[in-house]
């Protein structure tokens, strides 16, 4: 089945028992993870989660924001680490427990503390555990991407990540009814506290396909001593050479801030709506269902024209997200919004670090990747400033910047950034 989804009979150097291992691994892995990500989305169980504890406008919209924060910033700590000559698939392992094991402590202090102490002591204390959980998961990005790489043909790469979340979000669509049901049932803060629980349990056992990951030892010899250099001045090296990497950060910046206003979607709607905060989980299944009709398409677009082709669609999503919520009449048309955030998600996947592998040399691509996730980070912070603008402008004025944001993206990777793939098919090293 395997070797039918991924053709693997033109890869004969690597037609192997272990390269379908690898596969399997990785579909398991991601796809459970997905699963389990459906009972604690950032973008509509989190920020639901920190409005019922009792957090205003400006807290719900940092939910976004910290978390992308968190998973981005400090992922220039641990680059080095990937240009270290041996294995990396212990750090990956490492990094992987600490990220999982967040979850549950999350679910614990909600569970024996939340209804204890008052919100404006237990929404910052929300909020810097959010934090603190996306930071233990950047930690383990950069060496996760450099095994995915190793382990994964590029032509293969957008396929196997669009499956990962095709069978991800058919599992997800599961568990946002169960978080449907679970909100709707059962009594704050015990609902929340059982999805961080649940959450927890579903990652561990995705654990246990990333750990049956086979890794091969690398055919490229570690970098030289003055290669390895402080990020700083490496990042800024390339910052100064590489004019197309330049472009592609301020096209994916654009593209992040239109993405920020994600944290607004839910809360606008049950507020605009009238409904129960038990729609959150109507909501990832609407999410889930959206990225599982669109995995293949855009896993076939990545392989077959590159990826800046679905960095362009995920650029024209983030703004499309924003103008349906800005203007939908009613809840029907409404859900078209979460249907263009599952896109932004789900292209954001499949081709943002694989567009940026594709810019690079494999020695050069931990820190491409942790110089990609550094530098455009803080423009997520825009938010903030989104929360600020629905407070005092209103939420349509908050939606219309997100919009302007978002047709720049587009306009930027149109004009501007060049997609990579056709001068690395003509590269004997494009098979990398």
């Amino acid at each position: 089945m395997l070797k039918q989804v991924f053709q693997l009979s033109k890869y004969p150097s690597l037609d192997s028992a272990v390269l379908r291992s690898n596969l399997r691994a990785h579909i398991f892995d991601g796809a459970i993870f997905w699963f389990a990500m459906s009972f604690v989305s950032y973008n509509t169980i989190l920020p639901v989660f920190i409005q019922q504890v009792g957090g205003g406008i400006i807290a719900i919209g940092s939910v976004p924001v910290l978390w992308l924060l968190g998973l981005n910033l400090p992922q220039a700590m641990i680059v080095r680490l990937t240009h270290a000559p041996g294995a990396i698939k212990p750090s990956v392992l490492r990094f992987g427990i600490l990220h999982r094991t967040s979850f549950l402590v999350v679910g614990f202090f909600t569970l024996f503390f939340v209804k204890h102490i008052p919100s404006t002591l237990s929404v910052p204390i929300l909020l810097g555990m959010i934090f603190l959980t996306a930071v233990s998961g950047s930690f383990g990005i950069p060496p996760w991407f450099q095994l995915f790489a190793k382990t994964t043909p590029m032509k293969l790469r957008g396929r196997l990540q669009a499956v990962r979340q095709l069978l991800g979000s058919a599992l997800g669509m599961v568990g946002g009814s169960i978080v449907a049901v679970v909100l709707a049932v059962v009594p704050f803060p015990v609902n929340f506290a059982s999805l961080f629980i649940t959450a927890y349990g579903l990652t561990m056992i995705s654990y246990l396909f990333l750990k049956s990951l086979t890794e091969p030892v690398s055919e490229a010899p570690a970098p030289p001593s003055e290669v390895r250099e402080s990020m700083i001045h490496q990042g800024m090296g390339i910052l100064r050479k590489d004019k197309n990497f330049r472009n592609f950060l301020l096209a994916d910046s654009f593209t992040l801030m239109a993405m920020s206003a994600s944290a607004f979607y839910a809360v606008y709607a049950i507020e605009k709506f009238g409904l129960s905060p038990s729609f959150a989980g109507t909501f990832t299944v609407i999410v889930m269902a959206a990225l599982a009709a669109g995995n293949f398409v855009f896993g076939y677009l990545a392989d077959s024209f590159g990826h800046k082709v679905n960095l362009m669609i995920l650029a024209a999503s983030s703004a499309m997200a924003s103008a349906v919520a800005m203007t939908a009449g009613n809840i029907l048309i409404y859900g078209l919004t979460f249907v263009f955030m599952a896109w932004t998600t789900g292209l954001q996947v499949i081709s943002r670090l694989s567009f940026v592998a594709e810019l690079c040399s494999e020695a050069d691509r931990p820190t491409y990747v942790a110089l990609t996730n550094t530098v455009t980070a803080p423009t997520i912070a825009v938010g903030i400033l989104f929360g600020w603008i629905a407070r005092a402008f209103g939420f349509e004025a908050m939606f219309s910047a997100a919009i302007l944001c978002g047709v720049c993206g587009v306009l930027w990777y149109h004009f501007c950034v060049t997609d990579p793939r056709h001068a690395m098919e003509s590269s004997p090293l494009g098979s990398g």
